[in-house]
């Protein structure tokens, strides 16, 4: 289930993905995203928990459709705060932001502990 944290003004969008993840949720997702743009936002902040998101629940046309509308957006993107809870979902973001990090261009990918929110939270909307 894909849930909306923060979205108000500015560039910053929060959200949370709770048991699993659907094109459903990726749609909602994308809503959210391009109401950012829409507001003339050239870049968007994103902070992603994901603690309570069982992996083995991430439906495969969903995941596919996430990875290629992130490729096809990542000029969009700025500072992306991944919240967990695993040494898999750590690695994880570290193996993503090696292929994908972009720091000259302020695009980075970084993850956070679930005890760290307030730290995420501030990161990414730095």
């Amino acid at each position: 289930m894909f849930k909306v944290l923060e979205n108000g003004q500015g560039n910053f969008l929060a959200a949370e993905v709770i048991d699993e993840y659907t094109k459903e949720d990726f749609e909602a997702f994308r809503k959210a995203f391009e109401e950012k743009i829409s507001q003339g936002n050239k870049r968007v902040n994103i902070l992603l928990k994901i603690d309570k998101l069982d992996m083995k629940k991430i439906h495969l046309g969903a995941f596919i459709a996430d990875a290629s509308y992130s490729l096809k957006h990542l000029r969009q993107l700025r500072h992306l705060a991944v919240v967990g809870s695993s040494a898999f979902e750590k690695k994880l973001v570290a193996l993503d932001g090696k292929l994908f990090n972009r720091p000259e261009k302020e695009l980075i990918e970084k993850y956070f502990d679930v005890a760290d929110l307030d730290k995420a939270m501030a990161w990414a909307k730095s």
